[in-house]
């Protein structure tokens, strides 16, 4: 029986491939940040507030201008057809039909030819290519094709090493192919040069580009003439800069844990970058939330909405878009389930004192 996310996660290591669910689930090095991003949770505890009115709960809110059902968003995820063969077409329908907003992977199995027309909330999450004639074409054709915005995920000047990857060797699926790439050498990683361990190091090797700086966020926006989110920050100072070169918002993530091992988990940078960039600019955040308690903590300490990553692939390898819908609704139904218990009829209502540091 699933009742939480918890048991998709159980079904999901055992019927996938090991060097797929590797790759799915590890973390960077040690993976002490992956583990803590879940960890730090418990660290906060809930204040609720007692006889209020709870009697109808509104959830709903707006992103970049965008009315969606929740705030629960879907995280960038890659290679969403290693579990399961509809891959990011059964994600973006299961955002449609949530009415929510779905962040669409550089390094996904369907083009953004596909995805994009799909749903009318979706953003596109860049890597930026050393190539940048090739950046340049994929920016243009977001606008066209439906795109809402551009996630600019900044974490990864290379690819962190994710040890079990190294020792499965993992690599994708020789019958999946990177729909964006279709066409040129890195449409198949494994297939550009002989390598041991994973093949994902190729993505820093020949795709990442380590020199760019702050200052591409104009270029970005030009190219695409979409809102941007730049996506990787930890630090208020970044989470300033970011704003002063023209960012429209912020994505507090460290990649899952899969970047920088050791790195601060993510909930707790929320409130200090909060209060750094003051009320007004758009706050996302993801890492480890798995609970409607988890996203009242991420909201009450500042965060405007939250972005679900792993979790996705459970409940999509788990019946597709039903799957990935059935995760949706888990957690909107515990969020709603906290709202009722802590005393808060709206987001609005959402606010810090609810939230207190276990010392």
């Amino acid at each position: 029986m699933i009742v939480n996310l918890f048991d998709l996660e159980k079904k999901f290591t055992k019927k996938l491939p090991k060097g797929i669910e590797g790759y799915y689930s590890s973390g960077a090095r040690d993976e002490v940040t992956l583990k803590r991003n879940r960890s730090i949770y418990n660290e906060y505890e809930l204040l609720p507030r007692l006889l209020r009115d709870v009697s109808e709960v509104d959830i709903r809110t707006s992103i970049l201008g965008l009315d969606i059902d929740m705030p629960i968003l879907i995280a960038p995820v890659a290679m969403q057809q290693m579990a399961h063969k509809d891959g990011e077409t059964a994600t973006a329908n299961a955002a449609k039909t949530l009415n929510t907003i779905m962040s669409h992977s550089t390094i996904s199995n369907k083009s953004i030819n596909e995805i994009g027309p799909i749903h009318n909330k979706t953003f596109f999450q860049l890597y930026f290519s050393k190539d940048r004639n090739f950046t340049s074409e994929m920016l243009k054709n977001c606008k066209s094709l439906g795109y809402k915005g551009i996630v600019f995920t900044v974490d990864a000047p290379r690819l962190g090493t994710r040890e079990r990857d190294e020792r499965n060797s993992f690599k994708m699926p020789s019958d999946l192919k990177l729909g964006n790439f279709v066409g040129t050498k890195f449409e198949h990683f494994d297939k550009i040069e002989e390598y041991d361990g994973s093949s994902m190091r190729v993505h820093s090797d020949h795709l990442f580009d380590p020199s760019l700086t702050f200052d591409i966020i104009p270029w970005i926006k030009e190219q695409s003439s979409l809102p941007v989110l730049v996506k990787g920050i930890l630090r208020p100072d970044d989470a300033t800069q970011a704003l002063s070169y023209g960012a429209d918002g912020i994505i507090i993530s460290n990649h899952g844990g899969r970047q920088l091992d050791t790195v601060v988990p993510t909930l707790k940078q929320i409130e200090p970058i909060r209060n750094t960039i003051g009320y007004e600019p758009l706050i996302i955040v993801d890492g480890g939330i798995r609970r409607g308690t988890d996203i009242l903590k991420c909201l009450a300490l500042g965060a405007d909405a939250v972005q679900i990553g792993r979790p996705i692939l459970w409940g999509l390898q788990h019946e597709g878009q039903k799957g990935v819908e059935l995760v949706l609704n888990m957690l909107k139904s515990e969020l709603i389930e906290t709202m009722i218990l802590s005393g808060c009829k709206n987001l609005d209502e959402v606010t810090r004192d609810l939230v207190t540091k276990v010392y």
